[in-house]
């Protein structure tokens, strides 16, 4: 799909104009011109080449996915690749989405493979407001960016809510379902998230110091502002990873010490049987003697052969129990678990994330 608006001072806005009318404007120094491309066919990819005269491996770059967020300047223009995030709370799942911008002295072209609420949010405003074409393209690429930036808001929030509630499971020591899973799970999120955004930030700063002279001063001053916004996101990045590598190292502790525990428990056990075992072995020795009714064993005849042998087993018994007990330490009794400790927070981590993820909506 192709969308496009275009400028000029004279004209005013232009909506969806003819493809062949693109080199007119590119021609016209005063106007600016934006085109759009959302899951491009080659005919339309082939616009790059004509009029624009983009180059063929920055038409390249922008058919493929690139790992890594970059610029390029390729003199006349410049390629500018980006990652934007896609969030949905409710299924929980993350997907990060490549946004390509080819900007030249008066047009920005935009590339992406799937629909873009920034991108739709920044048409629209351009649409009610054409004045903010007089700032030039670069003006119209800062807009879609800040717009993408501010979508990390409710990523960073979400993840604060999860870390927050793994930690109160912790502390409360209740079921957390599969806390290495989903301590596993945010990791991999909080990486990939840092992974793209820490060569995007230096993106923004190489175009904030208006290293390619896109336009001017107040174009500058909101790249700067969208370097700040990534420099705080990526801090908070840096604290999550640091508390879940904390939180997987308590779970496998605590995990580790109920392991330790049942294997008291079972040593425990084992060792009531065995003092048990230990006792009743000579018993059972008597007993299975003289339960073989051989014919000649004198003591079957003699009258007090029973009560005797009686006396002998429970004083064997009693006996053997004694000496266990003096030279045996005894069987530790498990102590009850108490409550969970008081935890006093001295300060609320991300407090800024909400109030930030709230105020941008």
């Amino acid at each position: 799909m192709l969308k496009s608006l275009a400028w000029t001072p004279s004209g005013g806005l232009v909506a969806d104009p003819s493809p062949d009318r693109f080199a007119e404007f590119i021609a016209n120094p005063e106007a600016v011109l934006w085109v759009d491309m959302e899951a491009a066919k080659a005919k339309e990819i082939a616009i790059l080449r004509k009029p624009f005269g983009v180059a063929p491996t920055a038409v390249d770059e922008c058919r493929d996915y690139t790992a890594l967020p970059k610029v390029e300047d390729y003199g006349a223009y410049i390629l500018v690749i980006l990652h934007r995030i896609q969030f949905d709370e409710s299924s929980r799942r993350m997907n990060l989405r490549e946004i390509d911008f080819l900007v030249g002295k008066n047009w920005i072209v935009t590339v992406r493979e799937d629909s873009s609420t920034s991108v739709a949010e920044v048409h629209k405003r351009l649409v009610g407001t054409p004045d903010i074409f007089r700032e030039g393209p670069g003006r119209v690429m800062a807009d879609i960016i800040e717009a993408m930036t501010n979508r990390y808001f409710p990523t960073i929030e979400f993840l604060e809510k999860e870390i927050d509630d793994l930690e109160e499971s912790m502390i409360e020591k209740r079921d957390a379902g599969d806390p290495f899973g989903r301590i596993l799970s945010l990791r991999r999120s909080v990486v990939a998230l840092r992974r793209s955004l820490v060569p995007q930030r230096e993106v923004i700063s190489r175009l904030a110091r208006e290293e390619f002279r896109l336009s001017g001063a107040p174009t500058a001053l909101r790249f700067r502002s969208i370097h700040d916004e990534l420099y705080w996101i990526l801090t908070e990045l840096e604290i999550y990873r640091e508390l879940l590598t904390s939180a997987f190292e308590g779970f496998a502790a605590m995990a580790s010490n109920r392991l330790a525990t049942i294997s008291n428990r079972m040593n425990r056990v084992m060792e009531k049987l065995s003092r048990f075992a230990t006792i009743f072995m000579p018993l059972t020795l008597i007993t299975g003697v003289y339960g073989m009714n051989f014919e000649h064993m004198p003591e079957l005849k003699w009258p007090w052969a029973y009560p005797v042998l009686l006396v002998v087993i429970v004083g064997l018994g009693f006996g053997l129990a004694s000496y266990f007990k003096r030279t045996l330490p005894p069987i530790a009794i498990e102590p009850e678990e108490g409550p969970p400790p008081l935890v006093t927070r001295v300060w609320k981590r991300g407090e800024g994330a909400s109030r930030k993820a709230g105020g941008r909506g």
